[in-house]
C-alpha cells in the first residue's frame, strides 16, 4: 500500500464506520472491515510519520496526564426546567404564548437521554475539541475520550466550523456487561468519559446523540437536526412536530410507551419551541431556556410491608441485607425482594422489620427500599449477624468500613459465587454449568474448589437431579473445551479480589505469561497501566497463599494452563530486544508505545536489569533512568532513548 492508497483507504473505512455505527446500514461484512482495518495498522506501523489523524485507528488518542484541563464554553450550557403533569405542561405552554404575545408556536418532542452533556467543536469540518458541561460555563476538556465514540465523525461531510451539543450515553446492552462495576448506565458513561486512558473509554463502547447546533442559523430546531444529520452527525431520528398541548402530551405518551424498547436509558421527553427566532425572543432565565422544558417521567414508587431482612453472602464474603417484602407490582413486575445495600444505609433510613416502606425500581435496576413510610410499635430493629448465616464462621467488620465479611474461604455461599463467576461467559464460559447445577454440586459435596470442576466424572453428573446422559456429556465436553480459553480470561475467572476483566487483560499483556505474573513483585505490578496499590497488594497476597498455589497445581495437573498469544508481528526490526518504557510520552500512550514495540518483534519488560536492551524515556521518568545509568557504569549496555530516538528507531 502506498501513501495515496492509504489515504483513500482511510476515507473509505471512515465511510463504512459511519454506515455501521451511525446509520446501521453496513455495506461490507465485519470480517472485510477488520481485514482492511488491519492493513491500515500495518501501513501505519511501518510509516508512523505518515499516519493520518483521521484514520479510524486513531480513535483512541493519547493518554491525558494529570487532571483534565478546563474549557471555557463560548456560551452557557443551560440546564432544563421540568414539568411532571398535564397541568404543569399547560402552564409552560401558557408562559411561552405570553412571551410571544399570544402566538401559539409549534413544538418538537424528543426522548430525553439520561447521559452526560457535552459540547463538541468542529473547525473546517474536523473535530477539534470536546468538553463536558461542568457548571455550564466551565467544563473539562475530554477530547481524546470523546474521539473514541465510533458513531461520532472525526470529519464532517462539509468543511464547516460549528459547535454541536449532545448527550453521551452507554447502551443498555453494553451496560449489562458492566453492571457489577457501575450503579447505572449514566454513571458508567460519565465514569468512562473521565478516564485518563482513552482506551478505557473506547472499550466501553460509548454512544452519543447531538441535539443542538450553536451558531447554526437555519430557521427551526427540526431543520437544524436534519442539517446535523446531513453532516454525518448522529441525531435522534424521530422528532415530531406538535401544534397543541394535546399533540405534545400524545408525543410524550408515545415516548413513555416506547422507553423500554430503546437500547438506552431515558428519563423523560424534551419539549422545545421549534422556531429559532421565537427561541431568541423568549430567551433564558438565570438557569434555563424559557423555550424548552423536560417532561420528566416519575419513578414509580409503591408502599408495601417489610416482612423480614435476610442476609446474602457474595463470592467475596461481603454480607448484603436483602428486604423480604409483601409482594407488590412495580413498573409491571411483581417485586418481593429489594436491596438495602448495607448496614449504614439501614441505619441512615431508619428501616425496621414490620415497617411500611417505599420501594422503587428505576432504570430496570434491582428494586430498592427508598424510605420508611410508616413505622409501628411492634416494628423491630435489624442487627447484622455475628456469624455467617451460611457457614456460621465469625463475621468480620473493620471500624470505618461499611462491609461486614465472612472470611471463611470454604464458605458454601462464597464457593457458589466463585464457581458462578468462574464458569461465566466472560470468564471460562462453561456452557451448561448454571446456578442450579452448581448449587447441587456444592450441596452434594462434589465441588469444594474451582479446580474440582475439571475432576467431575460422567457418573457424578448423571446422578444429579434433571441431569440425563446427554446433558451430562454436554457439560463434560464444555468443561474440556474451556481448558483452552485465553490466559486473560483464566486470570479473570480466578476471582482475584479487585481484578476485573480489564485488569486481567492488562496484567497478561504486560507480563506475557502466567509464570511471570505469579512471581511479579509489588513494585513490578505497579508498573502496569491502571494498577494501583490495592490491586497490586491483592495480587501479591493471592499469589503467595498456599491455597492459591495448590489450586493452580491442580489446574495444571488436569491440563488447564491457558497461554497468552502474542500480537501479530508486523516486522522483526526489534527482534530479540527487550524494551522498557518509562515516563510520559507526548506522541504515544505507554500502552500504544508498548504495542508498537511488540508489533515490531520486541519484548516489553517491567523492570531495569542487565538484560534490558533499550530504555525509552519520557517526561518524569522516575528512578528507572538512574538504575539504568548505574548498570551501564558497571558494564551493562542499556541504550537510553528519548521520544525522538524512539521514533527514529521505529522508522529505521
Amino acid at each position: 500500500m502506498d501513501f495515496d492508497s492509504y489515504l483513500k483507504e482511510v476515507k473509505e473505512l471512515n465511510h463504512h464506520a459511519h454506515l455501521y455505527y451511525t446509520l446501521d446500514t453496513p455495506e461490507i461484512s465485519d470480517n472485510e472491515y477488520d481485514l482492511r482495518y488491519k492493513s491500515l495498522i500495518e501501513f501505519e506501523s511501518a510509516n508512523p510519520l505518515q499516519v493520518d489523524p483521521l484514520s479510524p485507528t486513531q480513535r483512541v488518542g493519547h493518554a491525558v496526564s494529570g487532571k483534565f484541563p478546563p474549557f471555557q464554553h463560548h456560551s452557557k450550557l443551560p440546564s432544563l426546567g421540568n414539568v411532571f403533569s398535564r397541568e404543569e405542561l399547560e402552564a409552560f405552554v401558557e408562559r411561552v404564548q405570553k412571551g410571544l404575545d399570544g402566538v401559539m408556536p409549534r413544538f418538537t418532542v424528543e426522548p430525553k437521554i439520561d447521559g452526560l452533556a457535552v459540547a463538541i467543536h468542529y473547525k473546517e469540518g474536523r473535530l477539534e475539541v470536546a468538553a463536558t458541561r461542568g457548571d455550564g460555563l466551565t467544563g473539562e476538556t475530554v477530547t481524546p475520550n470523546v474521539k473514541t465514540i465510533r458513531s461520532l465523525p472525526l470529519i464532517l461531510n462539509e468543511s464547516v466550523s460549528l459547535e454541536v451539543r449532545g448527550e453521551i450515553f452507554m447502551r443498555k446492552s453494553t451496560f449489562s456487561e458492566l453492571e457489577e462495576t457501575f450503579a447505572n448506565p449514566r454513571n458508567a458513561a460519565a465514569g468512562s468519559i473521565r478516564q485518563q486512558d482513552p482506551q478505557v473509554a473506547s472499550d466501553r463502547k460509548l454512544d452519543i446523540f447531538l441535539y443542538q447546533g450553536v451558531g447554526v442559523s437555519i430557521g427551526t430546531h427540526s431543520q437544524t437536526v436534519s442539517h446535523l444529520d446531513s453532516l454525518g452527525l448522529p441525531v435522534n431520528p424521530n422528532v415530531p412536530l406538535c401544534n397543541s398541548v394535546d399533540d405534545i402530551e400524545s408525543a410524550v405518551d408515545a415516548i413513555r410507551q416506547q422507553k423500554d424498547d430503546f437500547d438506552w436509558e431515558i428519563d423523560g421527553a424534551v419539549i422545545k419551541v421549534d422556531d429559532e427566532s421565537y427561541q431568541d425572543q423568549l430567551g433564558f432565565t438565570i438557569k434555563a431556556p424559557r423555550w424548552a422544558t423536560a417532561y420528566k417521567f416519575p419513578t414509580e414508587q409503591v408502599v408495601t410491608r417489610l416482612l423480614d431482612i435476610d442476609v446474602q453472602v457474595g463470592r467475596t464474603g461481603v454480607l448484603t441485607p436483602v428486604a423480604k417484602l409483601e409482594p407488590v407490582r412495580v413498573t409491571g413486575v411483581t417485586v418481593s425482594n429489594a436491596t438495602l445495600h448495607n448496614m449504614d444505609e439501614i441505619e441512615r433510613k431508619g428501616v425496621k422489620i414490620g415497617d411500611d416502606v417505599v420501594v422503587q425500581r428505576a432504570g430496570e435496576v434491582i428494586p430498592e427500599v427508598v424510605r420508611v413510610q410508616k413505622t409501628y410499635p411492634d416494628s423491630r430493629s435489624f442487627e447484622m449477624p455475628l456469624n455467617c448465616p451460611v457457614c456460621e464462621h465469625e463475621v468480620f467488620h473493620e471500624e470505618g468500613d461499611v462491609a461486614y465479611r465472612c472470611l471463611n474461604p470454604l464458605c458454601a455461599a462464597r464457593l457458589k459465587g466463585n464457581l458462578e463467576h468462574f464458569v461465566a461467559r466472560k470468564a471460562m464460559d462453561i456452557d451448561g454449568m448454571g446456578k442450579q447445577l452448581i448449587d447441587q454440586l456444592v450441596d452434594s459435596g462434589e465441588l469444594k474448589t474451582l479446580s474440582d470442576i475439571y475432576y467431575l466424572t460422567f457418573e457424578q453428573l448423571e446422578a444429579l437431579e434433571r441431569m440425563g446422559e446427554k446433558s451430562a456429556q454436554n457439560v463434560l465436553e464444555a468443561i474440556e473445551v474451556s481448558k483452552t480459553r485465553p490466559l486473560a480470561r483464566f486470570v479473570f475467572a480466578l476471582g482475584i479480589p479487585f481484578v476485573g476483566q480489564r485488569t486481567a487483560e492488562l496484567l497478561v499483556e504486560h507480563f506475557g505469561s502466567l509464570e511471570a505474573l505469579l512471581v511479579a513483585s509489588f513494585d513490578e505490578l505497579l508498573d502496569v497501566d491502571e494498577v494501583g496499590d490495592v490491586i497490586a497488594q491483592s495480587c501479591v497476597d493471592t499469589f503467595q497463599s498456599f491455597a492459591f498455589q495448590h489450586e493452580l497445581k491442580r489446574f495444571y495437573d488436569v491440563g488447564v494452563k491457558p497461554e497468552f498469544k502474542e500480537s501479530v508481528v508486523a516486522s522483526t526490526k526489534f527482534d530479540g530486544q527487550t524494551f522498557l518504557v518509562t515516563g510520559t510520552l507526548s506522541s504515544y500512550s505507554r500502552t500504544d508505545a508498548q504495542a508498537l514495540i511488540k508489533e515490531n518483534g520486541g519484548r516489553v519488560v517491567s523492570s531495569v536489569s542487565k538484560k534490558l536492551n533499550i530504555l525509552v524515556v519520557g517526561d518524569k521518568p522516575g528512578s528507572k533512568v538512574e538504575k539504568a545509568e548505574a548498570l551501564n557504569a558497571a558494564g551493562a549496555e542499556i541504550q537510553i532513548l528519548d521520544e525522538d530516538g524512539f521514533k527514529a528507531a521505529l522508522e529505521g
